[in-house]
């Protein structure tokens, strides 16, 4: 009698695979598991971060990339305070000059 062995394997683990600084939205649906037009449906409505390069190009942050597929990975970002900084509002405030420039 011959007795034969089973080996499950196991998908692999995507967050393991995040090794790259940007992912394209092609790259992050293989690694969620969903179609490139849905990732691109979450860039649109905000619920996915990315920079566009251009028109039709898109890449996505590895942190937005972990946010997504593991939130429990990410942490909040820190809030650093100093209350010795100078911060000029009135530059940051200052209204444009009139007359517009003309372009």
């Amino acid at each position: 009698m011959k007795v034969h062995e089973v080996v499950q394997s196991s998908a692999p683990d995507p967050l393991t695979e995040l090794d790259k600084r940007f992912y394209s939205p092609g790259e992050v649906a293989q690694l969620a598991g969903l179609h490139a037009s849905t990732i691109l449906n979450y860039i649109h409505s905000g619920r996915l971060y990315a920079v566009k390069l251009s028109d039709r190009t898109y890449r996505i942050p590895n942190r937005a990339v972990r946010k997504m597929l593991a939130p429990e990975t990410v942490r909040p970002p820190t809030i650093v305070e100093r209350p010795d900084a100078h911060v000029d509002i009135a530059e940051s405030d200052r209204e444009p000059e009139w007359p517009w420039p003309e372009e």
